[in-house]
């Protein structure tokens, strides 16, 4: 799948990677997802591949690329904090809006 959900509304968005998420779980399918969000990769896959400049850089778990050596995929992998602190900054008190 090329970007499935890339211009889908955040709420559509969120709605049916859960559905993919649960179908993919039940069916035990294997799937390829082709996505530039660090984030919906993160949510949605069992295995990442990153890939740079066309060439394939490293691959692994979630937790395996968090402690990633590897320069550009530790970058990479600091985007889903750095725009979680700015969220939380944004909200107020619990989270709510």
């Amino acid at each position: 799948m090329d970007e499935p959900f890339g211009a889908l509304d955040p709420l559509t968005r969120d709605a049916l990677g859960n559905d993919y998420r649960a179908l993919h779980e039940r069916l035990k399918l294997t799937t390829v997802m082709i996505t530039h969000d660090i984030t919906e990769a993160l949510l949605l896959a069992d295995r990442i591949a990153v890939m740079r400049s066309g060439r394939l850089i490293e691959v692994g778990t979630a937790a395996e690329l968090a402690v990633s050596r590897e320069p550009y995929v530790a970058e990479l992998m600091t985007t889903p904090r750095r725009q979680a602190a700015r969220l939380a900054a944004l909200l107020p008190e619990g989270g709510a809006a």
